[in-house]
């Protein structure tokens, strides 16, 4: 193959077998209905979030729409319009205004075009007038420039350089575009020098192609023009726009996924796994949204038993296999041991035995089920609401409710017994918005609201508010000496009839929260296959979304036999070794044990002889050698080892295990 052109295969036999083709078995025959349903669960829920985001950002987007109609008019001959979009830490990689933008022509009478400049869209001034000539001419007026392409317009006569911006000038007036918007997504990552040579450069074109740039800025205006020339500054025309925080983005689209129609509830795990990594690394919403999206895949595509989250199933659409799977889950167990200890184990009986039957449970349970955490969701948002009538109240996030509700620790939890004391001590003024607030998220609670405001119209005429006998101002401390000691004891002033009659309102308004409470913030793992509705799984989001690169491959190096799974391998079980040092193993492996052995800096010599003690002196010194070259050049690409200027025989070891 070193010489030869080219290699002709001749099979042996003269036609190739044809492949049967094998129809999935076992619990892989529900593949396609459960493709099919994630396909319809997710598009559901991604509609949801464009309309949360296009409607946060919907003051701003029009903001700017205007602004880029009237760059259209008030056109300076040497400046170029500029907006500069201040979009907080997650700018570098979240282009949301910019598309909501270039889908939303708000005028149809002009004709514009939108170009994505990025950071890597070259590293020198040449690379980026040619991607944004190539952007900008091969796609029609009006559109995205993610559109299907045209070819673009010939021009007669000499041919210029691809990175020309006569090319675009031509390109503008045959097609008599009105503007170019060029916006910059990642304005911090590009190179200051080669950003203002751009700007200049665009801004000497200016009375010939309308330009307006967009820069999406995470830090402030003042250090982009202080990254800037002071040429570049002179060209633009700048105006600030602000957008919604980061956080608040996050919120709304964390409250469109976590909805009670979602077909599927993300458990605390991966839910929590993903807010983590938001606030840990720098993210955009649109990585937020992946990883929920991923959530969504691993659990259709990965979980056979999430064909039962089929709106239209029925018995006949679920193979046999599945109903075996279903009484393996945990919460199936259990169901069986309540079953067995109510005295119903003909009904278990019926369960084990019969398929329908058991599907039928399934269909009821999964109903009961979203009922029931849709009740956990109502019980938040009275937490949330109370948090935010009572002042001085840290008012807690949507998003940490929801982990800490889906764990199951919101039950009898500290937070909820403070927000219930206090609410038996604060005054009538405080307990009519309370309790407005508490009614609008639809808990029963009319009754109280119309008992207490009837209360405080016959109260009118005293200006104090209504105030319980918890409250510490109907309480004093009375101070007695007894046998030369200082007491001090708790004493309730004497109440009005009004405020006893308050006081018992405001009881049993929290007597009836702390039912509530107690009946709704459940643990959702104790509802009966919640393994179908409830996907909570860390491990694959922590593979893909947190990968751990360097220990994958420390592992594999150190225990081959994890990967390859062979007897050759394998580890001495007696001596409770993690890997042995064999001549069957891979040399990579042998090599890296030897390494981890070495100094800081390793002798070439020294190390090819140990490598070939462990080979064994039966094997061919040539290619014992080779291995040892392959061995060392791959170790050196995974960056383990470096050649050393110190001593010319000598290699040195850069990484060290767990470091």
């Amino acid at each position: 193959m070193e010489y030869e052109k080219a290699y002709v295969f001749q099979p042996e036999n003269g036609r190739p077998v044809k492949r049967r083709r094998i129809e999935p078995q076992g619990l892989q025959a529900s593949w396609q209905s459960r493709r099919r349903a994630y396909q319809r669960a997710w598009q559901a829920q991604q509609e949801k979030v464009d309309a949360r985001l296009d409607k946060i950002n919907s003051a701003t987007v029009a903001e700017i729409e205007a602004f880029l109609s009237d760059a259209n008019h008030d056109q300076q001959p040497s400046r170029i319009p500029s907006g500069i979009v201040i979009s907080g830490p997650s700018a570098a990689s979240d282009s949301g205004i910019i598309s909501q933008l270039s889908r939303g022509q708000g005028n149809d009478n002009e004709l514009r075009i939108f170009v994505k400049l990025a950071s890597n869209a070259g590293s020198n001034l040449k690379a980026l007038l040619k991607a944004l000539i190539q952007k900008a001419t091969l796609q029609q007026p009006g559109a995205d420039d993610e559109d299907d392409e045209v070819a673009p317009v010939q021009r007669k006569g000499g041919k210029l350089l691809n990175y020309d911006l006569q090319l675009l000038c031509d390109h503008v007036g045959e097609q008599r575009i009105r503007q170019v918007v060029v916006a910059f997504e990642d304005t911090e990552a590009f190179d200051s020098e080669l950003l203002s040579e751009l700007i200049d450069l665009l801004g000497c074109w200016q009375d010939r192609i309308p330009f307006v740039c967009l820069f999406s800025v995470a830090t402030s205006v003042e250090l982009l023009q202080q990254r800037l020339s002071n040429a570049a500054v002179k060209r633009l025309d700048g105006k600030v726009f602000d957008v919604a925080p980061s956080g608040d983005v996050l919120e709304q689209i964390f409250e469109a996924i976590t909805d009670s129609d979602a077909p599927l509830f993300l458990g605390s795990g991966p839910i929590g796994a993903a807010l983590e990594r938001q606030k840990d690394y720098i993210q955009s919403s649109d990585s937020f949204v992946d990883a929920i999206k991923y959530a969504y895949m691993s659990c259709y595509y990965a979980n056979a038993l999430s064909v039962f989250l089929t709106a239209t199933i029925t018995f006949a659409d679920v193979p046999s296999d599945h109903f075996e799977a279903l009484r393996t889950l945990k919460s199936f167990q259990r169901l069986a041991e309540h079953l067995l200890a109510d005295n119903q184990a003909v009904h278990l009986h019926d369960l084990l035995e019969d398929d329908e039957v058991l599907f039928d449970l399934v269909q009821t349970k999964l109903i009961e089920g979203r009922k029931a955490l849709g009740q956990i969701l109502s019980a938040l948002t009275v937490i949330r609401a109370i948090q935010e009538s009572l002042p001085s109240t840290a008012v807690s996030t949507k998003s940490s409710l929801y982990v800490r509700g889906m764990a199951g620790k919101m039950a009898g939890s500290a937070m909820v017994r403070s927000l219930l004391l206090t609410i038996r001590k604060i005054p009538s003024d405080i307990a009519i918005g309370l309790l407005k607030a508490v009614a609008a998220t639809g808990m029963p609670c009319t009754g109280f609201l119309n008992q207490l405001t009837t209360l405080v119209e016959t109260h009118a005429d005293d200006k104090r508010p209504l105030r319980s006998e918890d409250d510490l101002k109907n309480s004093t401390l009375r101070t007695t000496v007894v046998a030369q000691k200082v007491e001090l004891s708790k004493q309730k002033a004497k109440l009005s009839q009004q405020d006893t009659a308050y006081t018992t309102i405001l009881k049993r308004f929290a007597d009836a929260l702390e039912i509530f409470f107690g009946e709704s913030l459940i643990n959702p793992k104790d509802l009966p296959f919640h393994e179908i509705f409830i996907y909570d799984l860390v491990s694959p989001h922590r593979e893909v979304f947190t990968p751990r690169p360097r220990h994958a491959i420390e592992r594999a190096l150190a225990s081959p036999h994890d990967y390859l799974d062979c007897d050759c391998c394998a580890p001495d079980t007696r001596d409770n070794d993690e890997a042995i040092l064999a001549a069957t193993q891979p040399a990579t492996a042998v090599l890296y044990q030897l390494y981890l052995e070495s100094g800081s800096l390793i002798n070439v010599n020294d190390l090819w002889h140990a490598l070939q003690a462990v080979m064994g002196d039966g094997q061919d010194e040539q290619q014992t050698m080779a291995l040892f070259q392959r061995a060392l050049a791959e170790l050196r690409g995974l960056g383990m080892l470096k050649s050393t200027r110190k001593r010319v025989d000598h290699i040195a070891k850069v990484a060290w295990k767990g470091l």
